[in-house]
């Protein structure tokens, strides 16, 4: 800061003093430019600069690629897309163009708007092969630069610069032309190409054919005027004046110092020299060709001279051990060389009368569109002579136009927010005035900017208040019904016109009204109701099964014929329709050969008692289950229900649950077998099953040895009621399918070995569950079971919908193992996690809201997530989505393992590192679960 407070009270000394010299006919008064900010700037020195055909901007390129843009006030502006770039070798305003040479780039600037920045689009020309030097010139619709190699390459500005590869007007390597490097390139008059270079110059046609040899190396200090082309030569002390049309040089002039760069005045009467060390600009007389003096300390390595006569150049200064290199502007009388003080005077004149008109317009104006073309400041730009007072005039009419345009635009908002209309484009555009206005106009807009983020506060309040009491009313099942309503409608269609600042924020706070009701109606809708004859699954209902015993009839059986004393033995068993067979213990039931076909008296009084007594089979009552109910396991339960309804109304198909292994497929047959007093039989599939396994299986009895028995299957078949659950379906091998599709279809019977045919009891619900199917290395289900079957997918509880909500399901699941939760009942703790988890605020979430409760959920939070993440990567693995082997399924039962253990070891990083990654045995899948855990939980 000290140095830029030096720079500062230094400016302000020049104002005050403002500097004037003479040189010969010329006088050069001092006009402060505004300093960078950056202090630092000025210790970078000036490689080059140039200066528009109009005046209004000079374009300073430092070392280290530093650009400073000006307009002819001296105010700084930021050149947009500026190239990155260590130096800058050339900079060339021409017409619309601006081209800037730093390599490796040549970047070409489009002016659209000349006197707006913003608008100017650039293109970087950088191929391969192709890297920009030095040298470079803008004129008759041609760019020409020089390259590495020796080479010059011509642009056809009328071609579409914005492709990826641009099309050269010609191509040519001027080695033979014994110029050295080239420093710096004009195109003539005639279309020929003049190039200097650091040991000579010469003359090239457009295509690249050398015309001439001139024996003066003027480096980058050469100027052009019409036709002529002046040339310094530092090592001659001459500078040459080439006749480019005569095609000779005509004289030359003494040139008493070394130079940088050169530059001729706007009508051609003067020449100025920045001299290549000491601060000191030559100047001379062209008309006279007279060496006129120097413009003692001022004129250090750069010049230009601007159309109005400005001149632009450069001084060294040393302050504290450091070298500054300051840009330094001087009025100059040059213009009125090249305009009368009569036409002078006449052009202030008509622009005074043009601002007259401008103010009566102003005035007038009561809308932004009126003054967005205003016609007399139109006609005042169109001004062409660059007069000071005329620019000043036009200045002083922006200023005003712009305020004009403040105060209207300020009615015009007000005047919304008064009707209610304001809309986010708006606020948007209050804000960018705010940005760009005086600290006066800040302060007022910064007011108004309050009273419109309170109008769309209260309106925002306002529709959430109707949606509140429309949702109140309403009996929607879904976020898509709660979406359907009208005041829901109303509430977005306002929320789309808020500026993006708000938009984020009024859409959450809909979303946490919208999530409120469907807390509520889901923990209303998915519950369980136990009745005395029916249980009700959210909402589907099922009868609860009842059936009496069974009743078999027992016949007599004779097996085991053997012969002894010469006589032929049997012995007599008693065996009932499902396979149960008993022997006698009061009668001997070992009877001779005779005797079999006259069964004695006492056979047909014990197959009457067994009739009477022993035919009736108890009913299986199924097995207790403990479960939670969640509302996505009561989900589940509803689906499931209505489908297995459906299978006992129509007496045909399979319902078969797809979904990851530890899920809970089976847990769900268990619950709903148990709730509806339906026995329920596990039958395992595999890929080795044969027929048998489903027909019959084989016990071991000590006295009778192996015998057949109906399997589980049969026996389930003729079960009341039975749940019959085919695990794994899906590996059943092919040559079974083919039994099993009249079991699945209308049919419902099994046909065993032996041609018996077991029908299915009408009230038997068969169901199958599997592995997804398009998992790596699981069997697709079979062609002939899937055309029979309804197929109903499983997945892990809900945890983040498409709005960012996390569920509470699964921690729903595990918050009885956290003490401080497990006194909460169901209703409690979901408001609760809604109210930590997705802050949703209730009053019963504010209540129940403890700090060590809300420790607790958030472990639970985090735990999920890492869970989340991990069954994430093993589906993107298994279904080939990502090349990452992760083939650990992450079930319930291992997020209740680790539930237990959230308190013990206090973070849920380290409660999954250490109960789950000792369970996976490759060490590349151990690295990239941990990178798992790592990433969900930071």
């Amino acid at each position: 800061m000290g140095i830029l407070n030096k720079f500062l009270k230094k400016e302000e000394r020049k104002e005050e003093k403002t500097p004037e010299f003479t040189v010969g006919d010329l006088k050069f008064k001092y006009f402060p430019l505004k300093r960078d900010p950056d202090a630092k700037i000025e210790e970078y020195w000036i490689e080059t600069l140039d200066v528009s055909e109009d005046a209004y901007w000079v374009l300073v390129g430092r070392r280290h690629g530093i650009f400073q843009l000006y307009d002819w006030a001296g105010n700084l502006h930021r050149l947009p897309s500026k190239p990155p770039a260590q130096s800058i070798t050339d900079i060339v305003f021409r017409g619309k163009y601006l081209g800037v040479v730093a390599p490796p780039y040549l970047v070409i600037y489009y002016l659209e708007n000349s006197k707006d920045p913003k608008t100017w689009k650039s293109v970087r020309i950088s191929q391969e092969g192709l890297r920009p030097t030095g040298g470079l010139d803008i004129r008759k619709g041609s760019l020409a630069f020089g390259v590495v190699g020796e080479k010059v390459y011509v642009i056809d500005l009328s071609g579409d610069l914005t492709q990826t590869t641009v099309d050269f007007k010609s191509t040519f390597i001027y080695r033979d032309a014994e110029i050295g490097d080239l420093r710096a390139l004009k195109i003539l008059p005639n279309g020929k190409l003049f190039l200097s270079g650091t040991q000579g110059c010469a003359v090239f046609s457009i295509g690249g054919n050398l015309l001439r040899k001139l024996n003066y190396a003027g480096n980058r200090a050469i100027a052009l005027y019409e036709d002529k082309v002046f040339i310094a030569d530092n090592e001659k002390q001459k500078i040459a004046i080439y006749d480019s049309a005569l095609d000779r040089v005509e004289g030359e002039l003494e040139l008493p110092h070394r130079v940088g760069l050169i530059d001729v005045s706007p009508e051609g009467s003067f020449l100025f020299s920045a001299d290549e060390e000491e601060n000191r600009l030559g100047v001379y007389d062209l008309r006279n060709n007279q060496f006129l003096g120097f413009l003692e300390g001022y004129g250090y390595s750069v010049v230009r001279v601007a159309s109005d006569g400005s001149v632009y150049t450069s001084r060294w200064e040393e302050q504290e051990g450091k070298l500054y290199y300051f840009l330094e502007k001087f009025e100059t009388n040059l213009i009125d060389f090249l305009y009368p003080k009569e036409r002078q005077k006449q052009i202030i004149k008509n622009a005074n009368e043009i601002y007259k008109e401008f103010k009566k317009v102003l005035k007038e104006a009561k809308t932004e569109e009126e003054l967005e073309s205003v016609k007399p400041l139109r006609e005042l730009e169109e001004i062409s002579v660059p007069l000071k007072e005329v620019r000043e005039l036009i200045l002083k009419a922006r200023e005003e136009l712009q305020e004009r345009k403040l105060e209207v635009f300020y009615e015009n908002i007000k005047k919304k927010l008064q009707e209610g209309t304001i809309t986010g484009q708006d606020y948007n555009r209050l804000k960018e005035k705010i940005e760009e206005v005086s600290q006066e106009w800040k302060e007022k807009l910064e007011e108004l900017r309050k009273e419109v983020v309170e109008f769309f506060n209260k309106k925002l309040n306002e529709h959430l208040e109707k949606v509140r009491e429309a949702i109140s009313r309403a009996k929607v099942k879904s976020f898509s019904e709660l979406e359907s309503l009208q005041e829901v409608k109303e509430t977005r269609k306002f929320i789309s016109t808020l500026p993006r600042e708000f938009y984020n924020y009024a859409n959450e706070e809909l979303l946490k009204t919208l999530q409120e009701k469907l807390i509520e109606d889901r923990l209303k809708t998915f519950t369980i109701k136990l009745l005395e004859d029916k249980v009700i699954f959210g909402r589907e209902e099922v009868e609860k099964f009842k059936a009496e015993p069974v009743r078999y009839k027992w016949h007599v059986k004779v097996e085991d014929k053997f012969l002894q004393d010469g006589k032929v033995f049997a012995r007599l068993i008693f065996e009932r329709e499902d396979g149960l067979s008993v022997e006698p213990k009061r009668y001997n039931n070992i009877l001779e050969q005779s005797e079999v076909g006259h069964f004695p008296p006492w056979v047909g009084r014990y197959l009457k008692h067994l009739n009477g007594l022993c035919s009736a089979e108890q009913y299986r009552v199924p097995e207790f289950v403990s479960f939670e109910e969640t509302p996505w396991f009561v989900q589940n339960l509803e689906r499931f229900t209505s489908l297995v309804k459906e299978q006992l109304q129509y007496h045909e198909g399979i319902l078969i649950l797809e979904g990851d292994a530890g899920v809970g497929k089976n847990f769900l047959v268990e619950v709903f077998s148990a709730l509806t007093n339906r026995p329920l039989f596990i039958i395992p599939c595999n890929s080795k099953m044969e027929k048998e396994d489903i027909t019959f299986i084989y016990e071991f009895d000590p006295k009778k040895g192996t015998k057949k028995v109906y399997s589980d299957l049969v026996r389930a078949l003729r079960t009341p009621g039975a749940v019959i659950y085919l695990d794994e379906i899906n590996t059943l091998p092919p040559s079974l399918v083919k039994i099993f599709n009249p079991l699945f279809d209308y049919r419902r019977y099994l046909v065993l070995s032996y041609g018996e045919v077991v029908k299915a009891r009408p009230d038997v619900i068969l169901v199958g569950g599997m592995n997804p199917q398009n998992y790596l290395g699981v069997s697709e289900l079979p062609q002939d079971i899937k055309s029979r079957a309804d197929i109903m997918y499983v997945d892990y509880p809900p945890f983040e919908d498409e709005k960012g909500f996390y569920y509470p399901d699964e921690a729903l699941i595990l918050k009885d193992y956290l003490d401080t939760l497990a006194s909460l009942n169901k209703e409690e703790f979901t408001y609760l996690w809604y109210y930590v988890v997705n802050d949703v605020k209730t009053q019963l979430g504010e209540k129940l809201r403890t700090p060590e409760r809300e420790r607790d959920v958030k472990l639970l939070f985090d735990l999920l997530k890492i869970a989340n993440e991990i069954r994430k990567a093993y589906r993107a693995y298994q279904t080939q989505q990502s090349e990452e082997p992760v083939e650990f399924v992450f079930s319930i039962r291992d997020t209740i393992r680790c539930a237990r253990r959230l308190r013990k070891y206090g973070d849920a990083k380290t409660v999954v590192m250490e109960t789950i990654i000792p369970k996976i045995s490759s060490p590349l899948e151990k690295e990239i679960v941990k990178s798992i855990i790592e990433r969900a939980v930071g």
